[in-house]
């Protein structure tokens, strides 16, 4: 019996997790996407849209000088062929300890 894998048809944001608080000062977003993936960007809260790097399988962002509160974190990307992918939003909280 032969097991049928489907390609990855969206992105998964791994970090931060759906309603995780975040207590750093500098944190880094996970992304995964398909092995099909050309490029990766991901905005907060609908802010400009930043590159990410590819690394490990995965892609990721280092995220710094940022305020406290609720923030909503999103990804996009293109495949090698010119086809979009997306994630689905990703709400986080940033309490930063003084």
């Amino acid at each position: 019996m032969s097991v049928l894998t489907l390609p990855m048809l969206k992105l998964e944001i791994d970090h931060p997790q759906q309603d995780q608080i975040v207590h750093s000062a500098v944190y880094t977003f996970r992304v995964d996407g398909p092995e099909t993936l050309a490029s990766l960007e991901v905005s907060v809260d609908r802010g400009p849209w930043r590159a990410c790097r590819r690394a490990c399988g995965y892609w990721w962002y280092d995220w710094a000088d940022y305020g406290g509160g609720e923030h909503v974190l999103v990804a996009r990307g293109q495949n090698r062929d010119g086809s979009p992918v997306g994630s689905t939003p990703r709400r986080f909280t940033v309490s930063l300890r003084k």
